[in-house]
């Protein structure tokens, strides 16, 4: 085989990994690089040096990249679906077990379930302090320390 036939299915093995990882994540990135690889593999079959093979595929698959992501993002916009578990934010509990510093994670028991929860600054919060759940990443909550609480609410109030 010529080279130019190796370099161009090497091309087109790239597209189609390129395309692989697309459909596995959906995340709209790697889809553009298909697109690179594609005109790549043309200039191949066309006898191009492999030095020009490259700067097309990077400089096409860059601009691909910044022009064409934004609006397909906007097109394709997925819209979260709130769970039950949403309901919790902004709810203020008291500390099961020390959180923090930094990522440590505590524990704080909501309705018989005990939730992994860590600090939003990174600060240590005692036991007992009351929280205030922020958001929700996975399955833990992140936290401030609140300034009120009603005992056995969940919710903010005097002492």
């Amino acid at each position: 085989m010529s080279p130019e036939v190796i370099q161009g299915t090497v091309w087109v093995a790239i597209m189609a990994v390129a395309i692989i990882v697309e459909i596995m994540t959906v995340d709209m990135t790697s889809i553009w690089f298909a697109g690179g690889a594609l005109i790549a593999s043309i200039a191949a079959y066309c006898g191009l040096s492999i030095t020009v093979q490259i700067i097309i595929f990077m400089v096409l698959s860059a601009l691909l990249l910044l022009a064409l992501k934004p609006l397909m993002k906007k097109r394709l916009k997925v819209e979260v679906t709130p769970t039950n578990a949403d309901e919790l934010i902004g709810e203020v509990y008291p500390v099961l077990s020390d959180i923090g510093p930094g990522k440590a994670t505590g524990q704080i028991k909501i309705r018989d379930v005990e939730w992994r929860a860590v600090s939003e600054d990174g600060a240590a919060i005692g036991k007992d302090t009351p929280v205030k759940i922020l958001r929700i990443e996975g399955t833990k909550l992140v936290v401030e320390p609140a300034d009120t609480f009603r005992p056995g609410t969940g919710t903010a109030g005097p002492f």
